[in-house]
């Protein structure tokens, strides 16, 4: 993090990247233990833990490309 700049839009971004990634992995937990326990697998859900997780990367480029020296 550059010394000139305020700590707040550094914790936000990390806030939201550490969001995401709780957000990817319960997403696909849950996603993934639905199509083991039920019958007929609706194989349309797998999108939402693929949403998540690339908002994670979004995120967390974000944060990286932020905080990397200019």
């Amino acid at each position: 993090m550059p010394s000139e700049q305020s700590p707040l839009p550094y914790k936000t971004a990390r806030a939201a990247e550490l969001f995401w990634l709780v957000a990817s992995i319960a997403t696909t937990l849950y996603v993934l233990c639905l199509w083991w326990t039920e019958d007929l697998t609706r194989w349309t859900l797998g999108l939402f833990p693929c949403i998540s997780w690339l908002w994670y990367g979004v995120r967390r480029a974000f944060r990286l490309r932020m905080t990397k020296p200019d």
